[in-house]
């Protein structure tokens, strides 16, 4: 794993209490192509529900991510008589077998982290938790909020991020927030959550980039030390850098 992170900026005085994961490609990664999957059966619902052409279908999604973040909330908002069930059934059904597999290094590291840790996504919760229990890390977790809890209101909407830290009883500025989509860490960041991007490269979006979610463990805990020794007086050293 090396040297676990790019530092945008320096530790924060505050006191972390919450670790806040988004699930899809953050607690697994990108190279497992699942949501490119999701992404197609997406497409294919689109143009099969509306009786569009499948470039048109495309076209769609991609503006209703663009504008509202996912595209259920675009169908949502623009007046699509979409079935929010039959929607997830639809893009959720997956095969995880020989493409997910359970991850002990993964376990361990969550469980080494010592804050709260919840997992805050913009799919239902049946899908969240067939992701969890196929990787084994469900009881890593208290809690996980998907989009029915937040009323529909998904990431990188402030809204989101409020009724999340509500439901959590924390402050933005007690958790530190680790996703892979840029427009999500930066909504976070502006709130005042710390912030962790999963491969991506560094850019104004997040304080931390990582290469993988296994480098979160030995960053959380830099963060922690660093906390520790300025609470007693001792000037913390610049975070580690990549490369």
């Amino acid at each position: 794993m090396g040297n676990p992170a790019v530092c945008i900026r320096n530790v924060r005085s505050e006191m972390y209490a919450l670790i806040l994961f988004d699930l899809d490609e953050t607690l697994y990664p990108r190279s497992a192509k699942l949501m490119d999957v999701i992404t197609e059966r997406i497409n294919q619902y689109i143009a099969h529900r509306f009786n569009v052409p499948i470039e048109q279908a495309m076209e769609l999604r991609r503006r209703f991510r663009s504008v509202y973040g996912t595209a259920l909330r675009g169908m949502m908002e623009e007046g699509y008589p979409v079935n929010v069930d039959e929607y997830f059934a639809y893009v959720h059904d997956i095969e995880l077998d020989g493409v997910l597999a359970a991850d002990p290094q993964l376990r361990e590291m969550l469980l080494s982290i010592p804050l709260r840790r919840a997992v805050l996504t913009n799919s239902n919760i049946e899908h969240a938790l067939r992701i969890l229990r196929h990787m084994g890390i469900e009881d890593c977790f208290e809690r996980v909020i998907d989009i029915r809890a937040l009323s529909f209101r998904n990431k990188p909407d402030p809204l989101s991020y409020q009724i999340a830290l509500e439901m959590l009883r924390v402050k933005p500025n007690e958790v530190i927030f680790v996703e892979d989509t840029p427009v999500n860490t930066r909504a976070a960041r502006a709130i005042g959550m710390t912030t962790i991007l999963i491969e991506c490269p560094p850019s104004d979006a997040a304080d931390y980039f990582l290469e993988s979610v296994l480098d979160v463990g030995p960053l959380v805990a830099h963060l922690l030390n660093a906390k520790s020794k300025s609470s007693a007086g001792i000037h913390p050293q610049s975070c580690p850098r990549s490369g």
